[in-house]
Formats: structure tokens, sequence, C-alpha cells
């Protein structure tokens, strides 16, 4: 009878250990399918280029996207090519003049990696907008005929789409709309998308981006005569580069200020505050070591001693 209890219990033990064993397995984690590791340092390199390219430290931003595209290569991965292509067609429209040749060999590099990326359809509009950027930039600093803003914007309209979902495109095709109605010197439509497109980027967090539109956005009310709104733009561009630390941006807001105060008959107090910000904008160049620009607000408020 004792050896059967013992059986008996032997056979109740193994079988807990089995259950348990099973349990243990069963609710262990899958093991992942794909290895991100060169992938993300690949994308925080492209988002640092991104970065560097909005606060005009241009050396950095090439060195970043040439070590992302060494990494995207050697995974094989399109999506993070294109991602390089792009933004070194961002980087090329930033120089001073631009580079629109090496800009548009950028996008045509990027077209040819759509039939391989992840989202085909969603790579093709973005594609199609940095098109549209070359196209504008190219008209701003060449003495070519305009391009036909109308079909501009309609191709903007029709690609935007494409990123639909996707805050930080979205957000972009508003602005680069707000670019195209500038060029046709239509500055109420470009106000509106602008200011439109700085919500945008508020609202999802894009910090270095407000910035920038609200400083396009006081250009096409200074160019459309509205000094006080114009103003008024200004400070919030200079209220959101202070929030990103950006240097650049705040020298080059002040340097504006400056100018759009001077716009009409500017008055004893107005050529002061422009004198000031003159000043102020030279100080802040002179901080990160761009002297040329700093000679250039230096000499600005000069002019009105």
């Amino acid at each position: 009878m004792k050896k059967i209890i013992h059986v008996v219990v032997e056979l109740v033990e193994t079988t807990i250990i089995a259950a348990c064993l099973l349990t243990a397995c069963s609710s262990a984690p899958k093991r992942s399918m794909q290895v991100s590791t060169v992938y993300s340092s690949a994308s925080e390199m492209i988002e640092s280029a991104n970065g560097a390219i909005l606060t005009g430290d241009y050396d950095k931003a090439a060195f970043f996207l040439s070590a992302a595209e060494t990494q995207a290569m050697s995974i094989d991965n399109y999506d993070l090519l294109s991602a390089v292509a792009l933004a070194r067609c961002s980087l090329c429209l930033s120089y001073n003049p631009p580079k629109i040749e090496q800009a548009q060999n950028q996008v045509e590099l990027a077209q040819g990696y759509i039939k391989n990326c992840s989202n085909p359809a969603k790579q093709t509009s973005i594609v199609e907008l940095s098109r549209v950027r070359v196209k504008v930039t190219s008209a701003g600093t060449t003495d070519a005929e305009k391009p036909n803003t109308s079909s501009l914007i309609s191709k903007l309209e029709e690609n935007k789409k494409g990123v639909k979902g996707d805050p930080y495109y979205e957000a972009q095709f508003i602005q680069v709309s707000g670019d195209v109605y500038k060029l046709a010197d239509n500055y109420t439509e470009a106000d509106k998308a602008y200011t439109a497109a700085a919500k945008a980027f508020t609202d999802n967090r894009y910090l270095s981006e407000i910035g920038i539109c609200w400083y396009k956005a006081a250009q096409v009310r200074s160019l459309a005569g509205n000094k006080n709104s114009a103003l008024a733009a200004m400070e919030q561009a200079i209220f959101y580069d202070r929030a990103a630390e950006n240097s650049m941006a705040l020298g080059t807001d002040y340097y504006a200020v400056g100018l759009i105060l001077l716009k009409g008959n500017a008055d004893a107090a107005e050529k002061q505050k422009a004198a000031d910000s003159f000043n102020h904008s030279a100080d802040i160049f002179a901080s990160i070591k761009m002297d040329e620009l700093a000679k250039r607000s230096r000499n600005a408020a000069k002019e009105l001693q």
C-alpha cells in the first residue's frame, strides 16, 4: 500500500512539474525576427543631421548623413537610403547660394529608391514634396521663368494624401504650399499656410520647425506692408527659437526685426529699435563664431548712426 501511495505521489509531482514547465514556456516572450540596432543608429543620425541643418551647422549635417548612408547601405534599407537623399536635398537648398543641381540629383536618387521602400506610395509623396521645394528655391535664386504655381499647388494637394496620418509631413506640405504662394506673390494665402503649419508643428511639438514658420509668416506680412503684424510674427519666431536654443535662427530673427522696423517711413524710435536689433543679432552671431553674419548685422547698425 505504501508503495502504491509513493508511486501516486511521484506521478502527481511529475505532472505538476511538467505543467509548470509548459506554463513557463507558453508565457515567455517570442523571440524577435528583426534586429534593429543599425537601423536605429542610422535613424538617429538622420534626425541629428536634420537638426543640424535647421541650426545652420552644415558641416555636422553632412558628417551625420555620410555616416547614416553607410549604415543604411550596410543593412540594405531603402527607407533609410531615401531619407538620407532627401535630407541631403534639404542641406543643398539651405546653402547660400543654394546648390540647386545637387539638390535635384538627390531627389532623383530618392526617386530610384521608391520601388524598394516599405511604403512606396508614401515615399512617392515625400519625394514629390522635395521636388516642389527644389523648383520653388530654384525660381527664387535664378533669372529663370517662374514655374506654374497653380500646378505646384495642385501637385502638393494631390500628394498630401499619401502622408495622411503622419503629422510631421502633413505640416511640411502646408508649409511648402506657403512657399509656393509666396513665389506667386499671394501673400495672404502664404500667411494662412505658414500660420497653419506653425499650429500643426506646435500641436505635435516639432519645436525647431515652429520658429521657421513664424519667420516666413513675418516675411510675407512685411512684403504685404503689414508692419505691425510682421513684428508680431517675429516675436513668435524668437520665442520658439529660444525654446529650441537655435542660435543661428535667433541671430537671423533679430536681423529681420531690424529690417522690418525700417520699412516705410520709420521714425526715430523705430530706427533706434532697429539698431538695437542689429547689434543684438551681431552679438548672437559672434557668440557662435559666425563672423561674416555678425559683421553684416553690425554694419547695418552703424548705417543708422
